[in-house]
């Protein structure tokens, strides 16, 4: 993490310090949350749309804070505390992790995509992780914020860094990736996610494609070649000659491609177009993770590593939760897949569903958030695909989820559909099913956070 004086933060800012303290102190590391500060930070408060960080200053400097940044515009500013004055605490945030990225050694790979960019993080830092000292995003600090904080987290003797790049607007995926640099550039997919803030998917695949604009001379970048959207989009954007271009995927024609894949509940088992690499194993669910292993499997190998540290990596994946979790509870098995939900993430796990044998199925859809005057059609034309897959009962949960179930009631033969609100109601429902053969797959938005039902579920049988 990073360790300076006071008053060289101050100076890197163009700040001053104010406070009676010592500014000749160091800071080592920061923090934006006051409930988890530690000895030494530097303490960021952050002005959001409920709360404002200067309001817990306070609270920062009893966890040890060392300094605090402070917006000029704010009253008050603290008087027991080196205090750094700046025009805005996010921008500085920004510009203290540029300074900081600058002087750290390591291999940085950015990732983004609409769907995978997760999952494609963790198992690149796992193999990784075998050969170097490597560090990743950690949770979904992915944002304008959590990209600086997560740069500011790494350790000075880092050798490999793995940073996840998310999009919600215009220009972010640029700017993410000219704060990153980073050797390797990797885009997962392209999808209808966050369509409310893009006029069209051809305009989200621009967006995406920029990650190259950051890529270092000589870098890489690697993309899902399968889709003809980001390979047109790619093909008609300005990028550096000096950047190579890697594709992935289940056609010949892509610098790697699947040639044979299976899985079963303990995960999945591929082979590919590098036959030095063999047989593969990973403890993930999906085909989709086979193709998320083979861009982190193309970053492996252009920093040199050989295959069996990459077949070792696979082995060892340090999962980010809420993913196809397999929550066992009597005779019931959840599949805990609520991190987020779009129409390609639920088929993804509607598939790893199908893998659980039971006696009776259900499926738990909420919300899909993000899709304007789309929503309606879009969470229609989700129920009406429930027809592919094997499912006795679907439980939606939300008014925009109520579109699921005119989908699958009049077009698939899902024997009993119910309709709730809230996830308490839905919890309350799903109780009885504890005791019965039966598999629960939870899938939706994050906003929803529907892992409430498996935890409520759970609680009440261990009580």
């Amino acid at each position: 993490m990073i360790k300076i004086k006071i008053k060289e933060a101050a100076e890197i800012l163009n700040a001053q310090c104010i406070g009676n303290c010592d500014c000749d102190k160091y800071i080592c590391g920061v923090s934006i949350d006051s409930r988890s500060v530690y000895e030494g930070n530097l303490f960021i408060p952050i002005k959001g749309m409920t709360s404002d960080g200067h309001s817990y200053v306070k609270d920062a400097v009893k966890g040890g804070a060392a300094a605090t940044l402070w917006n000029k515009n704010e009253p008050d500013p603290p008087v027991n505390i080196p205090v750094i004055l700046v025009d805005d605490t996010i921008k500085s945030l920004q510009d203290l992790s540029y300074f900081y990225r600058n002087k750290l050694k390591a291999k940085f790979v950015g990732i983004t995509g609409s769907n995978g960019k997760t999952s494609t993080k963790d198992i690149t830092a796992s193999i990784l992780s075998q050969r170097f000292k490597t560090q990743k995003t950690m949770g979904n600090y992915n944002t304008e914020i959590g990209v600086p904080y997560t740069l500011l987290s790494l350790d000075e003797d880092c050798e490999a860094a793995v940073i996840e790049m998310g999009m919600e607007k215009a220009g972010e995926i640029d700017f993410l990736t000219h704060l990153v640099q980073p050797d390797v550039g990797i885009i997962t997919s392209v999808g209808l996610v966050h369509i409310d803030n893009f006029p069209s998917i051809e305009e989200i695949a621009k967006e995406k494609v920029q990650i190259a604009n950051g890529i270092k001379d000589k870098g890489v970048f690697i993309y899902f070649g399968d889709d003809s959207l980001i390979r047109d989009t790619v093909n008609n954007s300005e990028i550096k000659d000096s950047i190579r271009k890697q594709t992935f995927g289940t056609k010949e024609f892509n610098t790697l491609y699947l040639k044979s894949f299976s899985e079963d509940l303990s995960g999945i088992t591929f082979t590919v177009s590098d036959e030095h690499l063999g047989e593969l194993h990973a403890d993930v669910l999906g085909k989709h993770q086979a193709l998320n292993s083979m861009a982190a499997i193309l970053t492996a190998e252009e920093l040199g590593m050989m295959p069996e540290e990459i077949r070792l990596g696979l082995l060892k994946i340090d999962k980010t939760g809420l993913r196809n979790e397999i929550i066992k509870i009597n005779k019931c098995t959840i599949l805990n897949d609520c991190y987020k939900s779009n129409p390609v993430s639920i088929n993804a796990a509607l598939e790893i569903f199908e893998l659980i044998r039971s006696q009776r199925k259900i499926v738990v859809l909420g919300d899909m958030l993000g899709y304007r005057e789309m929503s309606h059609d879009m969470h229609y034309s989700v129920g009406k695909n429930l027809a592919s897959h094997n499912i006795d009962e679907l439980v939606t949960i939300g008014q925009e989820a109520k579109y699921m179930a005119k989908g699958a009631r009049e077009n698939t033969n899902i024997e009993c559909i119910k309709e709730f609100d809230t996830k308490e109601e839905a919890t309350e429902y799903l109780k009885k099913y504890l005791n019965e053969n039966c598999s629960i797959l939870i899938k939706g938005s994050r906003f929803l956070k529907l892992e409430y039902i498996a935890a409520t579920l759970n609680d009440w049988e261990e009580n």
